[in-house]
Order: structure tokens, then sequence, then C-alpha cells
């Protein structure tokens, strides 16, 4: 049995696209909230959503070192693009590679909606840190990334048993 607050097996993953993954297994996360939750093989997640953080970087970058006429008239518009540009791939740099099993819960349970969104977030921070052994300080990080950005993927999850579409 798998003690509480840890994960049962290395993922067992194959690429199916260059965003996606597939679980050539099952995977079990044993929270101490919540008890067994299982990610069946098949499944397929995006793993951690942290990409945009690199376009950000990029069309922010773009924009400031291409110009235009309101980023020549205004030199705070192009320090402003510069300074975000480096604060989002030094948030990207400092998450990417963490916490593969922990995302892909995530992504199930965002899928599946048996918990609300407030707990599959709460899930994901405890698999994070005791499951994948992620510092507290980086699992807040992406904590705040889910609890911010996370509603655009919760809602469009089909209503389930236990599913609120309010994104509590």
């Amino acid at each position: 049995m798998t003690a509480a607050g840890k994960f049962d097996i290395r993922p067992d993953i194959r690429f199916i696209s260059r965003w996606e993954v597939e679980m050539r297994q099952s995977m079990m996360f044993v929270d101490p909230v919540h008890g067994l939750i299982a990610v069946p093989g098949g499944f397929v997640s995006d793993l951690a959503s942290i990409r945009i953080l690199r376009e950000i970087c990029r069309w922010c970058a773009v924009t400031a070192l291409t110009g235009g006429t309101l980023v020549d008239s205004y030199p705070w518009i192009r320090a402003s693009l510069i300074v975000t540009a480096v604060i989002a791939l030094a948030i990207y740099g400092l998450l990417v590679g963490y916490g593969m099993r922990a995302a892909i819960l995530h992504d199930l349970l965002y899928t599946t909606g048996q918990f609300s969104r407030r707990d599959c977030d709460d899930i994901y921070y405890r698999a994070l840190t005791t499951g994948d052994g992620t510092a507290r300080w980086r699992s807040a990080i992406f904590w705040m990334g889910v609890r911010i950005g996370g509603h655009w993927s919760y809602t469009k999850t089909p209503t389930s048993s236990g599913f609120s579409s309010s994104g509590d």
C-alpha cells in the first residue's frame, strides 16, 4: 500500500504530440484528505500548462524589439515589455520540468470534475510537495498559477457528480 501523500509509481508515459502525453499504465496518489485517486492507463495530459509564460516572454520581447508606432513613441512601453518578458522567462525557468505526476493528476481531476476546483488545486499542491518532492515555494507558484488561470480549463469540463461549474 502506498503511503499517504505519495504516488505509487513513476509515470509510464508516451508522447502522442508535442504537448500531450498518454499514460501507458495506471498511477495512484494517496491524498491525505481525499484518499486514493487513480489515474487510469490511456489518460491523456498536457502536463503543466506553463508554456503560456514562454509565449508571453516571446511576444513581449518581439514587440519590444520590433517596435511600432506606440512602442517607438513611448519608451516606457518598450521598457515594460522587456521587464515583462524577463519576469515571464524567469518564472518559466523556475517551473519547467517539475511535478509531472502531479500535473497529470491535476489534469485528470479537472477533466472528471469529481472535486470542486479549489479541492483539485489543493490536491495538486499536496501532490507536488509530498508526492513529487517539489519545493514548497515552487509548488506555491504552480498553485497560484492554477488558481489564477485554471478556470479556463475547469469550466470547460462536462458536468458530472460533484462538479461545480461556478469554479469555486
